[in-house]
């Protein structure tokens, strides 16, 4: 038996004309705020209330950057401030995280530094006593305050090249008539003392 077809039902014979159109659908809240607070942007975001770590600042690109989008999400000032919130403490973490970094490295230079410095071929190993002896006595002689905690801050104390010059300014201070300086009494010191003065 075959069946019957409405033909109202088929394609073009109006049969869905007075269907409701659909609407789009909006994708943006309104700007009513809800009931938790979240949505419902203000006239002006104001992160007053927002306590930043010390020497932390806000960059007025990035903070215009971010608040053009929460107000396209329609973000409400207690929305606004929960992101900024996380977004400082991400922050910090990653600057942390940095200055490990930069810390660790800083150590593994100095290292690389002794290691050079002791293993040179001319001032290092069997010579290693003797050359910091004389060094110490130009760096003492020649740097004052603030040029040793430059260079004991920067490792440069442990350069080869460093402690090269200062060798071969004390080499000359031996010399009593080296710029009308006598040579000063240079006591004896351990490899320790020698190396890292302030250690």
């Amino acid at each position: 038996m075959e069946q019957d077809i409405n033909e109202n039902l088929l394609l073009g014979n109006g049969a869905f004309d007075n269907l409701p159109a659909e609407t789009e659908e909006n994708t943006s809240n309104s700007d009513v705020p809800d009931e938790e607070g979240y949505f419902g942007k203000p006239e002006v975001y104001d992160y007053s209330g927002i306590e930043l770590p010390e020497n932390y600042y806000y960059n007025n690109d990035l903070l215009t950057e971010f608040n053009e989008l929460a107000a396209k999400y329609n973000l409400s000032q207690k929305s606004a401030n929960e992101l900024m919130t996380m977004a400082v403490k991400m922050t910090k973490i990653a600057a942390a995280n940095l200055d490990s970094e930069i810390e660790n490295r800083k150590r593994q230079q100095i290292d690389d530094f002794k290691k050079a410095l002791i293993n040179d071929s001319q001032i290092g190993g069997i010579y290693f006593d003797k050359t910091m002896q004389t060094a110490n006595m130009a760096y003492r002689c020649f740097a004052d305050e603030d040029v040793q905690a430059l260079l004991q801050q920067t490792g440069l104390n442990c350069h080869p090249k460093i402690v090269k010059m200062f060798y071969e300014i004390g080499k000359l201070m031996r010399n009593d008539d080296f710029l009308g300086i006598s040579s000063p009494y240079v006591k004896k010191e351990s490899r320790e003392d020698i190396l890292f003065p302030t250690m």
